[in-house]
């Protein structure tokens, strides 16, 4: 034979042409589970539901990206208790959604247990105990090395979840591979050439839609939007222009990443504000200082006191993990102890007075429509509030919230933008300013909000789209809401680059497969399903006439799980191929009223061989051809070895019950694992015999999902048409 797997395919009887289009239209989708769904949940959202579903109890995980404020909450809900209703359900989110998440849930008569990101922070897991699990915002998980990941990861194992993300890809593509490895094994997509979760997720949009749900296009219901843009120009000789030069000529460090580490976080804080500046100039000096005294000492200024000088939000920067090792020491320049305090000074004398932008951001709010400004730094709130000198200005940052002058609970001071009525209103006005930093930018939900002021930029794409949210929702009280940014004078942005990294890190979503509705590779694939959602679907063969000539055929795999794999491929003179818009337009070949023409057994035959050249590798990655390639750490080997030794001792002794229990053991470290299974793995090479045959009695004992079936879904034949039709 000249291809015995093209051989054994069978390619069905022939059937009426628009019943095997029908049929093939329909692989062309996920898994998709057939749950039907609760009440609470609208009609747009119940394609995410099923599609979500589908995946978690195939794989154990998936990931919900659906866009900001499209109801995420009640779909992951809905989820959840899909999976069981016996307990409740354990949401993992940051702490300022606790609220939210449990005046969800009571809204719709589910039970919680919520457990926050900033526990996992400080090393303490939620409780033990059944019960399916949300994890909102699971971008804040997208980094192995944080000890909120090393805290949660062990706990997932053996667990089935959700993760909620509208912006999941956040500086590289690796961090979307990290936060599904929580649930999903390491080689849950090897049968579509996805080796590995790991790496190697660019270009896979296709085969990460089994794992990661966009639902349906709900742009439509969301408000429309305008985009504004305010650059304040700052003339030569004034106290920025003295401050950027005077910033750039501090020699810093004669470490080039440590330099331009600390520069960048000078600059970027000269570009938000002057207080802003002042507080960033007072933390180096205070580094400065601690510098000179460690030298005094013999000792050297560790690199986590440069973590503490430049804060959390600089860990967005690329450069970041270059100068991030604790134990390494960094050489400071103490020149600088000369310079530091004059620049000091003058940003605090600048930033008493009233400068460009907050005119510029004054005039902004003049009309009086509810605005929500964000910025960075919580210095920039306090420089806000001083500079407007308004009344009725509300603020909220990670530590305080209030309303002018006076401290008010975060809770209510959020209430203003999203409740349109509230008991004591008319006692007090409403303010119609609130001025956040990041923290307000979350999950939120801020419906009364018509515009959205960007007062310095943040350096992800992910939080641009995270501070918009907040107003572009589902429920919002405005049809058109405004987004103004506020960007750095050209000679500032020009040093800190930061327009061109936002919009690098913007196209991240696309090369998965996410970004904007109409970029999702499977939304072709969705029209194409609902183009012949009502036409009857059989299995078989059909030749038909058409403009193009080509062929559309599949092939599904089913495995010893239950679970699937449908591929569906056309054929065009430039050979085979798996573009949607290629197949959907060969398709509808079959969609008008057309006789059958009579089925050549050749092409069928050609078409075979097609379809078992795209099977074949599809075959060899289920049947675990991909292993050389998965993520083996020095650790895994370690323990790998170790069980071996085990083993063998044990054949010598004939115990069955130990060999059993170490089968058990060296069945994840043959296959794919998850972040958490990995890290328990690695710790079997070093503890002591007893402790470990205790921890491989724990292991639930798995069969190895395989391949049972291959069987065609269908192959249509288009045939150039003898004329005009």
């Amino acid at each position: 034979m000249r291809d015995p797997l093209a051989a054994w395919l069978r390619p069905g009887p022939p059937v009426e042409p628009r019943a095997v289009a029908s049929a093939l239209a329909h692989a062309l989708l996920p898994a998709v589970a057939r749950e039907e769904p609760p009440p609470w949940l609208r009609p747009d959202q119940v394609l995410s539901f099923r599609r979500a579903l589908a995946a978690v109890r195939r794989h154990g995980g998936a990931l919900l990206a659906d866009p900001v404020g499209t109801g995420k909450t009640y779909i992951a809900l809905a989820v959840a208790r899909a999976q069981g209703a016996a307990e409740p359900i354990r949401v993992l989110a940051p702490a300022s959604l606790r609220h939210q998440w449990r005046e969800a849930a009571a809204r719709i008569g589910v039970a919680i247990s919520f457990h926050s990101h900033e526990s996992l922070s400080r090393g303490r897991p939620p409780p033990a105990g059944p019960g399916a699990v949300v994890i909102d915002e699971s971008h804040r998980f997208r980094n192995p090395a944080t000890r909120r990941y090393a805290t949660l990861a062990p706990w997932c194992v053996g667990r089935r979840g959700l993760l909620v993300s509208a912006t999941p890809a956040v500086n590289r593509l690796e961090d979307v591979g990290h936060q599904l490895l929580l649930f999903v094994r390491d080689d849950a997509l090897g049968w579509s050439g996805v080796a590995s979760l790991r790496r190697g997720l660019a270009g896979r949009g296709e085969a990460l839609a089994h794992l990661i749900v966009t639902g349906e296009d709900r742009s439509g219901l969301l408000p429309a939007r305008r985009e504004r843009l305010v650059r304040t120009a700052e003339r030569r000789g004034t106290w920025f222009e003295r401050l950027r030069t005077g910033v750039s000529a501090l020699h810093l460090s004669r470490d080039r990443q440590v330099a331009g580490l600390v520069r960048v976080v000078l600059l970027s804080a000269l570009a938000s504000s002057p207080a802003a500046l002042a507080e960033a100039l007072a933390r180096y000096r205070a580094l400065l200082r601690h510098a000179r005294d460690a030298l005094d000492a013999g000792r050297s200024v560790s690199r986590d006191a440069i973590r503490r000088m430049v804060g959390p939000e600089i860990e967005q920067l690329v450069l970041w993990p270059l100068v991030a090792a604790a134990e390494a020491p960094v050489e400071l320049e103490l020149r600088d102890l000369e310079r530091v305090p004059e620049l000091e000074a003058l940003a605090r004398e600048w930033s008493a007075a009233p400068d460009a932008k907050i005119r510029a951001l004054g005039a902004c709010l003049a009309d009086g429509r509810p605005t929500l400004v964000f910025t960075t730094l919580t210095a920039t709130v306090r420089h806000i509030r001083r500079q407007l000198g308004r009344r009725g200005l509300a603020w909220c940052t990670g530590c305080a919230a209030g309303l002018d002058g006076i401290a008010v609970p975060r809770e209510a001071v959020l209430d203003w933008f999203r409740r349109p009525a509230l008991p004591g209103d008319g006692l007090l006005p409403r303010p119609s300013v609130l001025v956040a930093t990041d923290v307000a930018a979350e999950g939120l939900d801020l419906p009364l909000v018509e515009r959205v002021v960007h007062y310095d930029l943040p350096w992800t794409a992910v939080r641009l789209d995270q501070r918009s949210g907040r107003a572009f929702r589902l429920g919002a009280r405005h049809a058109l809401v405004e987004v103004v940014t506020f960007r750095p004078a050209a000679p500032l942005e020009a040093a800190l680059r930061r327009q061109v990294i936002l919009e690098t890190k913007a196209g991240l979503p696309a090369e998965l497969g996410l970004g904007s509705d109409a970029a999702a590779p499977w939304r072709e694939r969705a029209r194409i399903a609902a183009r012949w959602q009502d036409r009857h679907a059989v299995q078989g063969t059909a030749c038909v006439a058409g403009e193009e000539p080509g062929v559309v055929a599949g092939f599904r795999i089913r495995g010893s799980d239950g679970g699937s794999l449908e591929v569906v491929a056309a054929r065009t003179a430039a050979g085979w191929t798996r573009d949607p818009a290629t197949i959907g337009r060969l398709l509808e070949a079959a969609a008008g009223p057309t006789d059958a023409a009579p089925v050549p057994a050749a092409a069928v035959r050609s078409a075979l061989r097609g379809l078992a050249s795209l099977a074949r590798p599809a075959l060899q990655s289920a049947h675990g051809a991909g292993l050389g390639a998965r993520h083996a750490t020095p650790a895994i080997h370690r323990a790998r070895r170790r069980l071996l030794g085990l083993a063998r001792r044990a054949a010598r002794r004939r115990d069955g019950a130990t060999l059993e229990l170490l089968e058990r053991g060296l069945a994840p470290l043959r296959r794919g694992r998850t972040a958490g299974e990995t890290r328990l793995a690695e710790s079997w090479a070093a503890v002591p015999e007893e402790e470990l045959m205790a921890a491989l009695a724990a292991l639930p004992a798995e069969r190895t999902p395989a391949p049972v079936a291959v069987e065609v879904i269908g192959i249509l034949l288009v045939e150039r048409a003898a004329g005009p039709r």
